[in-house]
């Protein structure tokens, strides 16, 4: 049989489009997904649930039922697919062999085991994963309880205050979460429950801002990088003082190259712009359901992203391809600017989009969340020091700050720079 976890979170019609295009024969859903009809296009008899729904064949029957099957699975046996988020366009299907999932999720346990990092995994550690089954198995985060012999804690419908419960309740060691997630936990911690946790945080950029709350909770972090076409890709590693490399820079995990290259695929030196392509023996090599796009060449994949490789071998990722900002023929980072904002007192989240300007093309306009009043011309004075500082040049200063009461979020927790782009 092929898995294919369903992302919940896409918009209705498109969740039921994934479901017909994966092939599903057999839906396993709790009550309130399957009142909404997540089963709609199944016979009856094939809808499993996994709650306390009569009218339906129940999950915990068929576990003790004395019926029972076995067969032996080999590694190139296909074993799940899975849907990127959409938020470029149709959510992009790949399908993963058995032997690639559980290499793509072992290559983070081995890079959190074998190096040093903040995120340590092993054995000792109870696991709370706050990262849904539909991104990449929860990060691999099963596979790793199961492999270490961890304890596993999940915790249904994601609100801070029960995770924060959950986290007191079971002696919680190890977390994975998304920025987001993150600083909302860090915002409710009000009886510092969250002090000397553990956690793997990716999706996303970790901001100056967030990074220095971890540390005031002394909360150890690690961050990585990867995603739905490729899995994992890299984890930052150090020890728990380097806040900056932790937050901006990976390495790449066990059995996976990275090189940076130009629009015409020449390999770049390090420390230069460009887009990120990764070849590990675990890409899925092709989309299913998108003929005209093809990412990936030679057994390497072309990320998007725009990233450079430090002398250390380091990858820091500075942009998406399609969220940078071309001024003036040259490139604005908007991760620098979000993660530089972010550090402004009474800021909460930032993202920074672009306008388009007649005479440069694209300048930048940054969109912010915040939880008071904030003084916009001490936040542009504030912007002026760190260029006298070097860290941004002058033109990257956004021209306008924009106030908002809510930060729009795609399906995995992730900014939706699309959307902001509508409000301009």
């Amino acid at each position: 049989s092929i898995i294919y976890p369903v992302n919940i979170k896409l918009p209705w019609n498109m969740v039921m489009e994934t479901i017909r295009e994966s092939g599903a024969r057999y839906i396993f859903a709790s009550e309130d997904f399957i009142n909404a009809g997540i089963g709609r296009d199944m016979p009856k008899d094939h809808i499993i649930s996994i709650g306390p729904d009569q009218n339906y064949k129940n999950f915990d029957d068929l576990l003790i039922a004395d019926t029972s099957y076995e067969r032996e699975i080999s590694g190139n046996e296909d074993y799940s697919i899975l849907f990127t988020s959409g938020t470029t366009g149709k959510p992009k299907e790949v399908l993963y062999t058995s032997e690639k999932a559980v290499n793509g999720a072992m290559s983070i346990l081995y890079q959190l085991g074998m190096f040093p990092s903040p995120a340590s995994l092993n054995h000792n550690d109870t696991i709370l994963s706050l990262i849904p089954f539909y991104h990449i198995w929860s990060w691999g985060s099963a596979f790793h309880a199961a492999y270490l012999g961890s304890s596993y804690v999940l915790t249904g419908k994601y609100s801070p205050d029960n995770v924060i419960s959950m986290i007191k309740r079971n002696k919680v060691t190890w977390i994975n979460a998304v920025p987001t997630m993150v600083y909302d936990l860090i915002s409710h911690d009000v009886n510092d429950d969250l002090n000397g946790i553990k956690m793997l945080i990716g999706g996303s950029p970790v901001s100056n801002g967030i990074a220095s709350r971890l540390r005031a909770k002394n909360i150890k972090f690690s961050t990585i990088y990867g995603g739905t076409d490729m899995l994992a890709a890299s984890i930052s590693l150090g020890n728990d003082g380097d806040l900056e490399s932790l937050r901006s820079i990976t390495h790449p995990v066990p059995m996976v190259e990275a090189s940076v290259r130009d629009s015409s695929g020449k390999i770049l030196e390090n420390n230069t712009m460009g887009e990120l392509w990764i070849s590990s023996p675990w890409l899925p090599g092709k989309y299913l359901n998108i003929k005209e796009q093809n990412p990936y060449n030679g057994g390497w994949f072309k990320t998007g992203d725009v990233a450079m490789i430090t002398n250390s071998g380091g990858i820091k990722i500075l942009d998406r391809l399609k969220d940078v900002i071309k001024s003036g023929g040259e490139w604005i980072p908007t991760s620098i600017l979000e993660s530089i904002i972010s550090e402004f007192p009474g800021i909460d989240i930032c993202a920074v989009t672009s306008i388009n300007d007649e005479k440069w093309g694209e300048r930048p306009v940054a969109w912010i969340k915040a939880s008071g009043e904030i003084d916009l011309d001490k936040l542009r004075e504030f912007m002026d020091l760190r260029v006298d500082s070097g860290d941004i040049k002058k033109w990257w200063i956004p021209v306008s700050f924009r106030i908002i009461k809510e930060m729009p979020m795609t399906s995995v927790g992730k900014i939706d720079k699309a959307k902001l782009r509508t409000m301009v």
